[in-house]
């Protein structure tokens, strides 16, 4: 069933077995498995609609204190589906070295290893509508054969080729909005913004959540467990707002909710010349994928990463390299100028920003535009129609699994979104550490990556120097804000995802990774949301958390 918040009456109290807040990949998926169960009432809070609209888009503003960070409103998708509206489909598990402690990486190890997750990583391919479960190069060697297509011969045994699997993406506002309407046991709530995580006088039991619409209602939702996957920046956000019994927020005893804030810093460092385009580029090359049409669906990239055995004796974390495309015409004036005019245009359009400064910035671009339109529009379509012609250059292009940083964080700042909320301050912070094992992989790729029928360097290996930290980037990867570790002293959330000290609270999505890996987080986040179910079942099914409506009334305003 899924109903529009703003019809709902003002001060209604509404009942469920269990609340989910957030409808991105890891709150369908919950929402998806208790369909399966229709003795268990579930309400699945959306703070969008089916389609994104700026006004709620608005509520993601926040501010950047720390390495300079993608627009906090353009980066998350605040409407049905959440994250996946904005995804590229990568999908690949977490290896087994990222579960584990490595004593060269402060604050790294999971309170589980792959095994654990395995199952749920096998069953997380349906709900992200790939196939087969296969992960080994070998498994798709008649395909990659019968495309004429092969793994990049390697100077050595210190890098290995891992292969990718690419969801379609699965939009899963769109793909899953029908089961969720037919659901009988299932309310969807659009538009409904959670404002606060209610509990006891103790603080130890959630009783509810306090939800508000930009309309203007404000209504209560009773549930008997509640979970947050709101993502990694707004489930801090959430659990900081509600601070009426723990002062400093719920979970936040250890001073832990918001910090080890954590993205994928993604760079470009050496140009390299692919000696066969027809046989690599469409493999390595992150805009290109593989595709097959038949009944199988099966689309596949592949990308270079050190061996476990490298990262040991390198005493490096995990990275994945691409070959990256890098025409003449990235670089031209028409290029960035087109660029800079579809932000403008977008910025105004998407986000609701004002008119006035979006058309000014948009108007200084168009002069350069025309000049240059030639040039930009030759590349744009070459690109996308004749890539296996193209004689071009690339670069590597790596993303880095992020060292844990204690200092790195999410906190509220003073400035206030449309519903009075305090909005984020995103202190993305990265370490010498870091920095070191991007220097280690440039000189890693320079030397090992390279063979006569494959790869060669074009020019002097890029400095380090003039690309960090001036062209680094992010990936939309917010993780670790409510980490996941046994101890309390150290994670905000514990094994089976429920928070420290409350009985029955639970997180889910990337805000619980203790390390994120190189690789992509959504098939973690999906595996990690199916294996929480198996927890959230048993214990509905056994004696259920005491409720009280009191708890539930209206409170002082939030600080």
């Amino acid at each position: 069933m899924i109903i529009d918040a703003r019809s709902i009456d003002s001060s209604s109290i509404i009942e469920s077995d269990l609340c989910i807040v957030g409808a991105g990949a890891a709150g369908i998926a919950i929402a998806l498995e208790f369909m399966k169960k229709s003795d268990v009432s579930v309400v699945l809070l959306e703070s969008g609609g089916e389609k994104l609209d700026p006004a709620t888009q608005s509520l993601n503003g926040g501010h950047q204190l720390g390495v300079a960070y993608d627009d906090l409103e353009a980066s998350r998708s605040r409407f049905l589906g959440g994250a996946t509206n904005c995804w590229g489909g990568w999908c690949r598990p977490l290896d087994e070295l990222d579960f584990q402690v490595r004593d060269w990486i402060p604050n790294s190890g999971w309170p589980f290893g792959k095994a654990e997750l395995l199952p749920y990583y096998e069953r997380s391919h349906a709900v992200l509508q790939l196939k087969p479960f296969a992960y080994d190069v070998s498994a798709h060697a008649d395909l990659l054969k019968e495309r004429g297509l092969a793994p990049l011969p390697l100077g050595s045994k210190r890098l290995d080729n891992m292969l990718v699997h690419l969801s379609g993406p699965a939009r899963f506002g769109k793909a899953y909005r029908d089961q969720l309407r037919r659901a009988s046991n299932v309310k969807l709530l659009l538009m409904a913004n959670a404002t606060e995580i209610c509990t006891d006088h103790a603080g130890t039991n959630v009783t509810g959540v306090r939800v508000a619409t930009l309309s203007g209602k404000k209504f209560s939702v009773m549930a008997k467990i509640v979970v947050l996957a709101a993502g990694g920046i707004e489930n801090p956000r959430l659990l900081l707002l509600s601070n009426q019994v723990q002062t400093k927020g719920l979970g936040n005893g250890a001073d832990l909710v918001g910090r080890y804030f954590m993205d994928h810093p993604r760079i470009r460092s050496s140009r390299v010349r692919l000696e066969d385009l027809r046989r690599f580029r469409r493999l390595y090359d992150n805009q290109v994928a593989l595709q097959r049409g038949d009944k199988q669906d099966t689309r596949l990239t592949m990308h270079l990463a050190p061996t476990a055995e490298t990262q040991r004796a390198l005493r490096i974390p995990n990275s994945r390299t691409y070959i990256a495309q890098r025409y003449a015409q990235d670089a031209s004036k028409g290029f960035q100028a087109a660029r800079r005019f579809t932000l403008a245009v977008r910025a105004c359009v998407r986000f609701g920003r004002p008119l006035g400064a979006c058309a000014k910035e948009a108007a200084r671009t168009i002069p350069t535009l025309i000049a240059n339109a030639p040039a930009a529009a030759i590349g744009s379509v070459a690109v996308r129609h004749k890539p296996s012609l193209l004689r071009e250059d690339f670069s590597f292009e790596s993303v880095l699994e992020p060292i844990p940083n204690y200092d790195s964080r999410v906190t509220l700042a003073p400035t206030r979104d449309r519903l009075g909320l305090n909005q984020v301050n995103v202190d993305w912070r990265l370490t010498d550490a870091d920095r070191r094992h991007f220097d280690i992989l440039c000189e890693l790729l320079n030397k090992d990556a390279l063979t006569r029928d494959g790869l060669h360097l074009v020019g002097d290996p890029v400095s380090t120097d003039t690309v960090w930290p001036s062209k680094l980037g992010g990936c939309w990867h917010h993780m670790g804000t409510t980490r996941m570790d046994a101890n309390p002293a150290k994670g905000v959330v514990g094994p089976d995802g429920r928070v420290h000290g409350i009985s029955n609270l639970f997180i889910a999505g990337s805000s619980v990774f203790p390390t994120s890996g190189s690789d992509m987080p959504t098939i973690t986040i999906v595996a990690l949301a199916l294996r929480l179910c198996d927890r959230l079942n048993a214990m509905l099914r056994s004696e259920s958390p005491r409720r009280t409506q009191l708890d539930l009334q209206p409170s002082a305003p939030m600080g």
